[in-house]
């Protein structure tokens, strides 16, 4: 394979994993953006049976079945909200997890790739650069002989020896 085509299978191997990075993103985005949205209709629809309620109350202020019949049904709806929410939120997070190992799993074949691509320029470089055979031999050169020659030893200082 020419060192071309495997310079451009490397680059080819980064640009597919920022766009698996950028996919990702984007998964989250979304899902933090429906997340907000259901939050939002949540909070409306709150406060509009709030409204309700107080204009139930305040239409029948001594009707105390309507107004405790009300209240249950405001708070059975809150409720509702709530759990629906929680639940909402929870299969997000599980959507999320299985996002994140596919993402992760999609990264570590395309940066395999990446790292296979540049090993085989690295190669063909190597074998195509005269400098590299003179860099072998010279470090070889260079080997055999600290390894052959012994450290220095350290002298002992001596110290004179007073006399009475």
């Amino acid at each position: 394979m020419p060192a071309n085509d495997q310079v451009q299978k490397y680059y080819d191997a980064l640009i597919e994993s920022y766009d698996v990075l950028v996919d990702a993103l984007n998964k989250a985005n979304e899902r933090g953006i429906k997340m907000s949205q259901a939050f939002a209709a949540d909070v409306i629809k709150g406060q509009r049976e709030a409204l309700e309620l107080g204009r139930k109350l305040a239409a029948e202020p001594t009707d105390f079945g309507q107004f405790y019949s009300s209240v249950l049904e405001a708070t059975t709806a809150a409720q509702g909200r709530a759990l629906a929410f929680t639940q909402a939120a929870y299969q997000e997070a599980i959507g999320a997890s299985t996002d994140t190992r596919e993402t992760i799993q999609k990264l570590v074949e395309v940066n395999r790739e990446a790292s296979s691509a540049a090993v085989q320029v690295a190669q063909s470089w190597a074998s195509g650069n005269p400098m590299v055979e003179t860099f072998r031999r010279t470090m070889e050169a260079f080997t055999p002989a600290a390894a052959e020659k012994p450290a220095p030893k350290a002298r002992a200082e001596k110290t004179p020896v007073a006399t009475s």
